[in-house]
């Protein structure tokens, strides 16, 4: 696709993402009510409602075939060159519970790859948007990775997806990798833990077993603000071990998550 092709998608994805986030505002109090439970992992009202106005948005300007975490393929659509992928709300237990860590988040992938990135955090009006070889902004202006290359004076983002090993020996073994970090930070948003690494808040983020829609656009994100992101392969559906850094902690290992 022509760059000038990429950049109308990143348009319509920042216009998909503002509506969306704003309905989640403004609606809070009637969507956060809980739809399904299973385990650790909730849906709310929101969820569904917050899809169906992304989807429809993207529909009716772009052709493009559509993974979404609610309803997966629309209209039947499977894998191609270029797939939207929706997580139109990424947080729902934060939404739920009134904290303010959650957004709505929309990425282009280009074979496999994230090439488009939008998380709208519509608690605090905070738009981050990028396009892999053009840049990445926060409410249109510059941002980029940090330059720290000391785990022991960085940032680690991350969490626990709600399929997670949580058994005390599981959770044990990560006191040693985390303990070289200066913090740790689990903000129950992977789409707004992967753009605060792109916005050089975080230095490096590692979450194994997550779902691509949470992390694509932030993915794209981290690539378009100058860093590097290691992407496990599969399919769609599949979880993924996911990797994101501003580029000076390439060689620093953050152990089994």
């Amino acid at each position: 696709m022509k760059r000038s092709d990429l950049a109308a998608c990143l348009r319509l994805a920042e216009s998909a993402a503002l509506t969306a986030g704003h309905f989640l505002a403004a609606q809070r109090s009637a969507w956060r009510v809980m739809t399904h439970e299973s385990g650790r992992d909730i849906k709310v009202k929101a969820d569904g409602q917050a899809e169906t106005l992304i989807v429809d948005l993207l529909s009716a300007a772009s052709d493009l075939p559509i993974f979404s975490e609610e309803t997966g393929w629309q209209a039947g659509a499977r894998e191609a060159g270029q797939v939207w992928v929706v997580d139109p709300l990424d947080g729902s237990a934060n939404y739920h519970q009134g904290i303010p860590g959650c957004a709505v988040s929309i990425a282009l992938l280009e074979d496999g790859q994230p090439v488009v990135g939008v998380v709208f955090d519509f608690n605090f009006d905070e738009l981050f948007s990028g396009l892999v070889g053009a840049g990445a902004w926060l409410n249109h202006k510059a941002i980029t990775v940090s330059e720290v290359s000391d785990p022991g004076k960085g940032v680690l983002m991350t969490g626990f997806p709600a399929r997670r090993d949580m058994s005390a020996q599981a959770l044990a073994a990560l006191a040693g990798t985390w303990g070289r970090w200066r913090k740790v930070r689990m903000i129950g948003s992977a789409a707004l833990a992967t753009s605060y690494v792109a916005a050089g808040r975080g230095d490096y983020y590692h979450e194994e077993s997550t779902m691509i829609w949470d992390v694509a656009a932030g993915c794209a994100l981290i690539k378009a603000a100058g860093g590097v992101v290691d992407i496990s392969p599969g399919p769609l559906e599949d979880p993924r071990d996911v990797v994101g850094h501003n580029g000076k902690l390439a060689g620093v290992s953050v152990g089994n998550l």
